[in-house]
């Protein structure tokens, strides 16, 4: 039962710890294969690699975004060759290993320590002939009409659709070397900028900058929004967010309605310009945001029709999607994750 493991040099974890990548490339052997892929371009090769060899599990590390591509890309290949159908479970047991900017998918399983050692302990158990063990993860079936008329179609695990949270990773990634000080530098900019914004002065070009930086992170989205029958009536929409995995990570508690096993974790939610001056950081930390125009809700349909000729680029499991002028979520298939026996 050969086990396949896919790593990102790339990717933030391992840009700050290269050793990890060494680590488990020395794990290579006659039935474990190691594949690095520094482009998105290369994982078709990498999956052909898997599925010739026999690969019976797949570990995805560099956190969700290698997890998410894994599993379209494979998952569209799989539906082209008949495979599989796209809504039964995933075919393949695919565990994340930990790390990663959120490491939502992890953090869910339990996941912890060095990604070689996660892996030394399923290469253990598949040595030692043990009935492989697997754990079930929910995901989200995301479909749409792209700028250019073409359809979209992917899956994954959490998204931000529009509002401050594609705005917030827009900012996060412009940054040279995006890390966990990014997200309070570009959380306070944004918070001083919409401040800034009520300074009845103008012509002061770093004021105005900040002011510019505020608004554009706090604007929202023009867009019709419904969960199931219910339609939100709001013109301008700041929270836009859906989730298909409840996240404990301590001391917060992310998409807690996912945690129903038939339900996702849905949140429509408008704030005005006084709102947003405080109420903007129960958002960065995760929190409920307090008043009667948020709407945190267990669902299993939404849809964002942007308005006024606006579009959205949501950010799928923090990897940014092509831009939409329709998205549509529902639930998507399940996928088992490896685990080791003595997990």
């Amino acid at each position: 039962m050969p086990i396949g493991i896919v790593t990102n040099p790339r990717s933030k974890k391992n840009l700050r710890n290269p050793g990890n990548i060494r680590r488990l490339m020395d794990l290579e052997a006659e039935d474990v294969l190691v594949r690095a892929t520094s482009d998105l371009s290369e994982i078709p090769d990498v999956i052909d690699e898997f599925l010739d060899a026999g690969c019976e599990a797949w570990i995805a590390d560099g956190g969700d975004g290698t997890l998410h591509w894994l599993l379209n890309v494979a998952g569209d290949k799989l539906k082209k060759e008949g495979r599989w159908d796209g809504v039964s479970p995933f075919p393949i047991p695919l565990s994340p290993a930990n790390g990663g900017t959120a490491g939502f998918v992890a953090k869910k399983l339990g996941i912890k320590g060095p990604s070689d050692l996660f892996a030394q302990s399923l290469i253990d158990d598949m040595r030692a002939g043990k009935t492989l063990k697997t754990q079930p993860v929910k995901t989200l079936h995301f479909s749409g009409t792209k700028v250019d008329g073409g359809e979209f179609d992917q899956l994954g695990f959490a998204a931000a659709l529009g509002g401050i949270g594609e705005r917030f990773f827009e900012q996060y990634y412009a940054e040279p070397n995006p890390n966990k000080w990014t997200i309070i530098y570009v959380t306070m900019r944004a918070a001083l900028g919409h401040l800034a914004s009520f300074v009845p002065v103008g012509g002061i070009g770093w004021l105005d900058r900040l002011k510019d930086y505020g608004r554009r992170m706090l604007e929202g989205t023009n867009a019709i929004v419904t969960v199931d029958d219910q339609q939100f009536h709001y013109d301008t929409f700041q929270g836009l967010y859906a989730g298909a995995i409840d996240v404990d990570l301590g001391t917060i508690a992310l998409f807690s309605y996912a945690s129903d096993p038939d339900k996702m974790h849905y949140v429509a939610g408008a704030l005005d310009r006084i709102e947003c001056t405080w109420k903007w950081f129960f958002l960065v930390l995760g929190r409920p945001v307090p008043g009667g125009t948020w709407h945190e809700l267990p669902g299993i349909n939404m849809s964002v029709i942007p308005q006024g000729g606006q579009t959205v680029t949501p950010v799928i499991d923090g990897e940014f999607a092509d831009t939409l002028t329709t998205i549509h979520v529902k639930p998507g298939p399940l996928v088992y994750a490896a685990m080791p026996s003595s997990k």
